[in-house]
């Protein structure tokens, strides 16, 4: 039964690589194709997390004490149900939103086969297995951020590109060190090396290379520039880049590191420990200032995606199960918010061209569910009770205070507060002009023709503002199963 696992690995990658080769002339049969494919493998992914913890299999040895394997456990099982779930929501959205921008059989193909390899990402059983997804994810993505096929396009693709393959290459020295200094790779609760070499020079280094490494793809400063130029792609690939897919994997590759690698008690209370730390902290306050800044809809959302990536960071940098518990959080809530929050912003792209802040004066009052929902999903991310980024922080700032250290506990608790505010005014403000434009401000005549797009669109939006409060009700269970 074991050989199940890497079903839902090369199933998306086969479908995809056959659509690459047939292609479809007729659109429903294409949908049909894309639905069938990716419903199915998301149920298979959430019955092999389910019922089937602690399944191994290896497929072959690239190296006689590393084989390229996969493993479901706890973790690895979460991130793979979050993400075939809100890949429903996104093909189901891509259908409609795809139609005014061409090339259908191509997009899906590869959104499909990235389907496969982020399987291959959460189920890895080794940082060798994960690695060489990781990779893969880089490649197969490209095509995404390509389709335009424009200058800005090929110049986002361009960036992504090196940044990633730059970042993957730090990363492997780092994955090299920790296979010479502990003999394996495997992923292991608490790590495979523990306290025993506690602060040793060699592991810190290798810890600040995946780190930084890892960290390419989930916009750590100061290499986060290709995040926001990702941006010209298509929404469906934005909400793929920004929420579920690649920044995400970014930051499950640190979290395995820190917590089923090296393991937090050779690492809690060293200088790798205060880097990390360090950055994750000033790349909050940063991306949160530059999204105050931006007056394009989509880079204020991708620069707070910078921003907010790294509050998981600081999670997991504070190496605690605390901090664990508020990072995975952070990862889960971040995820159905910054989704629903593209969606949206894709929505009113598609309905009215329109891509820029201050173009959105009056639009809610025709374009109802989009910006309710997208008031709901700006309420979650400032963190206001009950809703997923209230819980979070309450978590990382509790673990940080947990800490024991002072300095941590202050600096966190300031720059967590200050990031709140400066998301609830750029979030806030946009709700407000949305519903409410002001004294004399023609809404008719500036919106005449707007409306809510199609069933398509409107529903994966009206499910995801659902998830969105379910998450705060059920938060008592959620924590249970997130908690090391």
């Amino acid at each position: 039964m074991n050989v199940l696992l890497i079903v839902p690995v090369i199933l998306p990658i086969i479908a995809g690589l056959y659509m690459l080769r047939k292609g479809f002339t007729d659109r429903k049969a294409r949908e049909r194709y894309v639905a069938v494919n990716v419903i199915g493998n998301a149920v298979i992914v959430l019955l092999l997390s389910f019922f089937m913890s602690g399944s191994e299999l290896t497929l072959f040895r690239l190296v006689p004490e590393n084989p390229v394997m996969f493993k479901v456990d706890a973790m690895g099982g979460m991130f793979a149900s979050l993400v075939a779930l809100l890949w429903i929501l996104c093909i189901f959205y891509a259908f409609e939103y795809m139609t005014h921008e061409g090339g259908e059989n191509r997009f899906f193909a590869f959104y499909m086969m990235a389907f496969g390899i982020m399987m291959g990402i959460s189920f890895a059983g080794n940082l060798i297995t994960l690695y060489l997804f990781y990779e893969f994810l880089t490649l197969i993505t490209v095509p995404l951020v390509i389709h335009s096929e424009n200058k800005a396009s090929t110049t986002a693709a361009r960036v992504y590109l090196i940044f990633s393959i730059s970042g993957a290459t730090v990363a492997m020295m780092g994955i090299a060190i920790i296979a010479v200094t502990g003999g394996s790779t495997a992923f292991v609760a608490g790590g495979v090396i523990g306290g025993a070499v506690q602060g040793a020079t060699a592991l810190q280094i290798a810890y600040v290379c995946c780190f930084f490494g890892f960290g390419v793809k989930s916009a750590i400063m100061p290499f986060h520039a290709w995040l926001p130029t990702a941006s010209v792609a298509p929404t469906p690939v934005s909400a793929l880049l920004h929420a579920v897919a690649v920044v995400k994997a970014g930051v499950f590759a640190v979290a395995r590191v820190t917590y089923f690698s090296i393991g937090v008690d050779a690492l809690r209370g060293t200088t790798a420990q205060a880097i990390v730390l360090t950055a994750s902290l000033i790349t909050i306050l940063y991306g949160s200032a530059m999204a105050l800044m931006q007056k394009h809809l989509k880079r204020r959302l991708a620069y707070s995606t910078v921003s907010q990536l790294s509050y998981i960071l600081f999670g997991l940098a504070i190496m605690s199960p605390e901090g664990y518990l508020g990072g995975m959080m952070h990862l889960v809530g971040h995820a159905i918010v910054k989704i629903t929050l593209f969606l949206c912003a894709g929505a009113i792209l598609y309905k009215t061209h329109r891509e820029y802040v201050w173009e959105l004066k009056g639009i809610g009052q025709n374009m109802k569910v989009t910006m309710i929902v997208f008031t709901v999903a700006s309420l979650a991310l400032v963190g206001i009770p009950p809703l997923p980024g209230f819980f979070s922080k309450w978590f990382l700032t509790a673990a940080a205070f947990g800490s024991g250290n002072t300095t941590l506990a202050v600096a966190g608790t300031v720059v967590l507060a200050v990031s709140a505010l400066l998301t609830a005014i750029y979030l806030f403000s946009i709700c407000v002009n949305a519903f409410i434009p002001g004294e004399g401000f023609d809404v008719k005549a500036a919106n005449e023709g707007v409306s809510d797009p199609n069933r398509y669109m409107t529903v994966p939006l009206i499910v995801l503002a659902v998830a969105i409060v379910a998450f705060g009700v059920l938060v008592g269970p959620i924590t249970r199963l997130m908690a090391l």
